[in-house]
């Protein structure tokens, strides 16, 4: 019978961690863009008054700012990669609310052919 428990071993916290921080850089830098993308299109006072919502004040970042972070996102991702035993399998983890997976893939898992690049994905 398989280990049901196996994604709580001690041993995967720090792949957890590193997985997190992942997660929350590539929310960040989602945000940013949005946030960058909002500043050059216009002000939009005008619409959050319409909704009945305020805006927020958001820090401004830079392009060079943000190409930091998505240089921080991609050093991250080779962490994870490199912490990973097994390519094309996930391995599951704890994120704090049971089960994720994650892994890492050089081949589509139903053709079996070699992807043009290689994908982490994250299961959560």
């Amino acid at each position: 019978m398989e280990n049901l428990i196996q994604y709580l071993d001690d041993s995967l916290v720090p792949l957890e961690e590193k997985v997190q921080e992942y997660l929350n850089l590539e929310k960040d830098i989602r945000k940013s863009e949005v946030d960058m993308l909002t500043r050059k299109q216009g002000p939009v006072q005008e619409a959050a008054e319409n909704t009945a919502t305020t805006l927020k004040e958001v820090p401004d970042i830079s392009e060079g700012q943000l190409q930091e972070m998505v240089q921080r996102l991609d050093k991250l991702r080779e962490e994870i990669v490199q912490m990973l035993p097994e390519k094309n399998k996930f391995i599951e983890i704890n994120l704090g609310y049971g089960p994720s997976m994650v892994g890492y893939f050089t081949a589509d898992n139903e053709t079996h052919q070699p992807l043009p690049e290689p994908i982490l994905r994250v299961v959560h």
